[in-house]
């Protein structure tokens, strides 16, 4: 079961606006949602490895996980930064496999997650701002393509037009997410920065 495919897609719309422009604004907010989604994604996997789960049993699953994912990364910060940054990375692996059909995907994304999870705490500032830019901006266009009835043909295993295009959006959304929050960041450490005493 694809995970964004339980979210409804106005939802992913408007929190992957919010994490697109504001993630580091919204610290709080978006390590929330980032839990949120790493537990979901847990949550979906437990229920997939109960014998004749169902699907509403195993969403039902996901989001109690996904909430208590939520509750850890919003109270924990450094659990939360790990998680943002798990969760892009595991959103850069999972493009990469569709993009090249590289084998095991799985592991693949496991890795990207773990090394995503890695740098967020090491380089923490820039890469909190730039990776809620890429995570968000990737909800915003799934959620959009949804709405439009691009839902199968977007995310299939082959790469078509319509992927290519939702790539391409994805990126320049991303890098104006980027842009904006870094620049954001920018102008309210100039306005803390001491002013020079006059001579």
């Amino acid at each position: 079961m694809n995970i964004l495919s339980t979210v409804p897609p106005i939802a992913l719309l408007v929190a992957g606006l919010i994490v697109c422009f504001f993630g580091y604004r919204l610290l709080r907010v978006t390590l929330g949602l980032a839990g949120f989604g790493v537990g979901l994604a847990l949550g979906l996997a437990i229920g997939g490895l109960v014998p004749q789960a169902s699907q509403a049993l195993t969403i039902a699953v996901a989001i109690v996980c996904g909430i208590l994912g939520a509750l850890a990364a919003a109270l924990l910060y450094k659990v939360g930064v790990f998680l943002l940054g798990a969760v892009a990375g595991a959103l850069a692996a999972g493009i990469l496999v569709v993009a090249t059909g590289w084998p095991y995907p799985l592991l693949i994304r496991i890795g990207g997650a773990i090394v995503g999870g890695i740098l967020t705490l090491l380089i923490e500032r820039p890469l909190v701002s730039i990776l809620s830019a890429f995570a968000g901006g990737w909800a915003v266009v799934y959620g959009t393509f949804q709405l439009l009835g691009w839902r199968h043909d977007v995310f299939g295993g082959k790469i078509s037009v319509s992927y290519v295009i939702t790539v391409a959006c994805w990126l320049v959304l991303a890098l104006v997410g980027a842009g904006v929050q870094l620049q954001s960041g920018r102008r309210r450490r100039d306005k803390q920065r001491p002013s020079p005493r006059s001579s």
